[in-house]
Parts: structure tokens; sequence; C-alpha cells
């Protein structure tokens, strides 16, 4: 256990000095300043929540995701890395971890930098009710995005870099772009983030339903895809 939260605080470490995560958290704040020409708080909300059910979470978290692997062939680290007398598989995990934490913090800062944005210009129609539930619907959002990011982190293994696994995470939001609002969208994991956001509680809650077990399949393939490939490569 002591080796499972040592490798945990070294990935948090290593993600903290990386120039992608503020990278990423400068786009996400920047962009949402750009929205803030909104008549009130809940339009405000409104769109931060979509973009995080689109291109915050499919490009930021997927960017994220495919750094933090890819990075160890880039820089040639990863056969140190393996070499390290700690499981390949809690060297993956703790990559996990350090992805989620580093995401959730990003939701966090960005989410109370939209509430400082709106108390700054004095934007009208504000309550408790109203901020509790656009977070909680954020975090929702951000958990289905980190569970369609895992397979990024297996590409990034397969390809032995970041570059593929960006560009399929771009490919993926284009496709929730096109396709998200048609039939086909319930049926397209990448595509339910922003369903949730639409239609949560409406008359497509059987589809939804099923949309989740693809997200989360979508999710733990990735996820033990990329444990099982770091546990059966050679070192070299």
């Amino acid at each position: 256990m002591r080796s499972l939260l040592t490798a945990c605080s070294v990935e948090v470490y290593k993600l903290r000095r990386s120039f992608v995560l503020w990278g990423t958290l400068l786009f996400i704040l920047f962009v949402i300043t750009l929205f803030l020409g909104q008549p009130n708080w809940s339009s405000f909300f409104e769109r931060t929540a979509f973009l995080y059910s689109s291109v915050f979470g499919l490009l930021g978290f997927g960017m994220l995701t495919s750094w933090t692997f890819g990075r160890e062939y880039s820089d040639r680290t990863l056969k140190d890395l393996l070499a390290l007398p700690v499981s390949r598989g809690k060297i993956a995990i703790a990559k996990y971890v350090a992805i989620i934490f580093w995401c959730l913090v990003m939701m966090l800062i960005s989410f109370v930098y939209a509430l400082l944005l709106g108390f700054s210009i004095g934007l009208p129609g504000f309550s408790f009710a109203m901020v509790q539930h656009y977070f909680f619907l954020i975090l929702i959002i951000g958990a289905l995005h980190l569970l369609l990011s895992a397979p990024l982190a297996l590409l990034a293994c397969i390809s032995r870099g970041f570059l593929m696994p960006i560009g399929f995470a771009f490919t993926t939001l284009m496709l929730a772009l096109v396709f998200g609002p048609t039939t086909i969208g319930a049926y397209l994991p990448w595509s339910v983030p922003a369903l949730h956001l639409k239609e949560s509680g409406d008359a497509l809650f059987p589809l939804m339903g099923t949309s989740y077990l693809l997200v989360f399949l979508i999710g733990l393939i990735g996820f033990i895809g990329t444990v099982k490939w770091l546990q059966n490569r050679e070192q070299r």
C-alpha cells in the first residue's frame, strides 16, 4: 500500500510540474471568460456546463491523459520507470489517480473562477440552489469524461507517444458534435456527457441508461487494457 501511495504522490507531483496541466487550465479559464456576456447566472452556468460536456472534457481531459502516459515514451523514461521496485499495475493506477486528482482540481478552480466572474459583473438571478445544481452536474459530466479518457492511455502506450491519442480525442469530439443531436448519439459514448446535460430525466432515460453502461465499459476496457499492456511489456 505504501508503494502505491508513493507512486501516486510522485505522479501527482510530475503532473503538477507539467506545462500541459497549467496550459489546459488557462485555456479553460480563457474560454469561460469569453462566454461571460450571458444575460443571467443560469445561462452562464449552462454554457460552462456545455463546455465541460464537450471541449473541456474530450480535449482537456483527453490531452492530460495522453500526455501523462505518452510522455514516458517521448522522453524515453519508460524503461527507467518500469525498472523501479513498483509493480506496473500500480504505476498505471498511480497515473490514473494523478489524472483524476488534477482534473478535479481544474473543475473546482474553473467553477470558482466562473462564480467570481459572474459576481464581478453583477449577473442577475443568482441562487445557491442553482449553484449546487450546476456544480454537481459538472462533476458528473467530468466523471463521465474521465471514463472516456481511459482508452487514450492505452492508445498512448500502443503508439508510444501522445499524438495519436490526442488525434483520437479530437476525432471523438467531432463525432460527438455531429452525431450527438441524432438518434445515434445515445449509442455513441462520447456524446453521453452532452446528452446528460440536455436530456437528464427526460423521455430518453432508457436509452441513456444503456449509454451510461457503454461509457462505463469504455472506461473499464481502457483501464484494464492499459494495465495489461504495461504488465506484458518487455523491458528493453
